[in-house]
């Protein structure tokens, strides 16, 4: 501790100096006979006390009390002084000294002095230690986007930063006193206080909890809390929650989600569409080789200029985008009959009633055509009869194989659905995605038959009809 003594009396200085750093090791003892000059000294050296006489030429010790206080607010100022009295006491207490001690005759003074002096610094630091701390952590809590929290034993804010206002739309004299559970819904409510009073039993237990909570404008914060239990905290005495807004985080999990399923569901459409038409190529080049008949080499070429489309197609195509834009004139009769050639009919026969023309992205209408046609042959055990054709309000694929229970006619659109586990149950849903992004309708019904008889309706046909 480096200790400024000022006091007009040279021997008194020379003493006070030396019994001081006798009776503490830790002391350095600096002296100055002018308290003027000891302004100037304190200025230029770290002091952790002052003490001075009163009665002294330039300055009494009340006014180098009173000069010092200017700056150093806190800086323990001990009057060591000969010339004591009620009233100089009174006078330095009111002016901010730390300490008051009289003079006496003896090296036991001395004694006294070190302690006091010893006390007052280690307070003094103490103080200053406590302040930066406490200036430090509220620089963090007003600058921190984190809102922090200390609610009591029924949930009510004692204390919040003011980064609720950015966070959930509250001035903090807004929120302070009010329950914090009452600005959740009740299906949040319950969850958020099971965990709290669950930790306040239990303080060991960190719970962290996800809740909406209201704004002023009736709309919902997603936030994220975690709180302690600090309620053995003699400073805190209190439940501490640290929360922050996760809207934004959810909604980017949310895209993420969402981007993992389209391209799932990419995946899952490339290795459904591509299915037929290798197996076409496949087995037609193999029939090709053995009886070089051209027919088979023709249906190879066809199958992979059909994946060729599909890949075409899968390159630039967004899940999330059902919309078709790439149209032109097509015949009902050319798109079906080129779908059966690079279908495995499997002896199924296809009947095409008639035909007539309309918009429609050939490459995306194929794939209606190629899944309901497949979905007849595969859910069928026998023969089947496929028949398409025309209504007013658009074309029809029926067939008469097993047929689809009426209770199940909207499930079969839904991804993933099939009542066979060896295929995907991706073929019907894609079916409706294209049928949407044409601005078309499906629906499903009894064929004739007692088969399936899948309807798409909403379709503009050209003028022209052909038989």
């Amino acid at each position: 501790m480096t200790v400024l003594v000022v006091d007009d009396d040279p021997d008194i200085l020379d003493l006070t100096s030396t019994f001081l750093e006798r009776e503490k090791d830790g002391f350095s003892v600096i002296t100055h006979a002018d308290p003027t000059d000891a302004i100037e000294q304190v200025d230029q050296v770290d002091v952790d006390a002052i003490v001075s006489d009163y009665d002294m030429p330039s300055l009494n010790g009340l006014e180098f009390l009173e000069a010092i206080r200017e700056d150093y607010k806190n800086i323990p100022f001990i009057l060591f002084t000969g010339k004591g009295s009620e009233d100089i006491a009174s006078e330095a207490i009111s002016k901010g000294v730390t300490d008051y001690l009289e003079k006496q005759t003896g090296p036991e003074q001395y004694a006294l002095l070190a302690n006091r002096i010893s006390n007052a610094v280690e307070q003094y630091h103490a103080s200053e230690t406590l302040k930066r701390s406490q200036q430090k952590f509220s620089k963090v809590v007003r600058n921190s986007t984190d809102v922090l929290g200390i609610v009591d034993k029924k949930g009510e804010f004692k204390y919040i930063s003011p980064a609720c206002e950015n966070t959930l739309g509250y001035k903090q004299e807004e929120l302070i006193g009010e329950c914090a559970f009452d600005y959740m819904p009740p299906d949040d409510r319950q969850e958020a206080m099971n965990e709290f009073f669950a930790a306040i039993e239990n303080p060991d237990r960190g719970p962290t909890v996800e809740f909406r909570f209201e704004d002023p404008d009736g709309g919902w914060t997603i936030v994220e809390a975690r709180g302690e239990n600090l309620f053995d905290d003699e400073f805190i005495n209190g439940f501490v929650v640290n929360a922050r807004d996760i809207g934004e985080l959810k909604q980017r999990e949310r895209e993420l989600e969402q981007q993992n399923e389209q391209l799932q569901n990419m995946r899952k459409m490339l290795s459904h569409d591509l299915r037929s038409p290798v197996s076409v190529a496949s087995e037609s080049l193999f029939l090709y080789r053995d009886t070089e008949n051209e027919k088979w080499l023709e249906k190879t070429e066809t199958a992979v200029q059909r994946m060729d489309e599909i890949l075409d197609k899968v390159a630039t195509l967004s899940i999330d985008d059902t919309s078709i834009t790439d149209t032109e004139t097509v015949e009902l009769r050319d798109i079906v009959s080129s779908v059966w050639d690079t279908i495995q009919t499997k002896g199924a026969q296809l009947h095409i009633q008639d035909s007539k023309k309309f918009e429609a992205d050939p490459s995306r209408l194929k794939q209606i055509f190629e899944n309901l046609i497949r979905n007849a042959i595969e859910h069928s055990t026998g023969e089947v009869i496929i028949k398409v054709g025309t209504t007013n309000e658009g074309i029809y694929v029926e067939d008469t194989g097993p047929g689809i229970a009426e209770d199940e006619h909207d499930d079969v659109f839904d991804s993933g659905y099939t009542t066979d586990p060896a295929n995907t149950g991706f073929g019907l849903s894609i079916v409706k995605e294209i049928v949407v992004g044409h601005g078309w309708e499906i629906s499903l019904i009894e064929g004739e038959n007692g088969g399936a008889r899948f309807e798409i309706d909403n379709i503009v046909f050209q003028p022209a009809v052909y038989n």
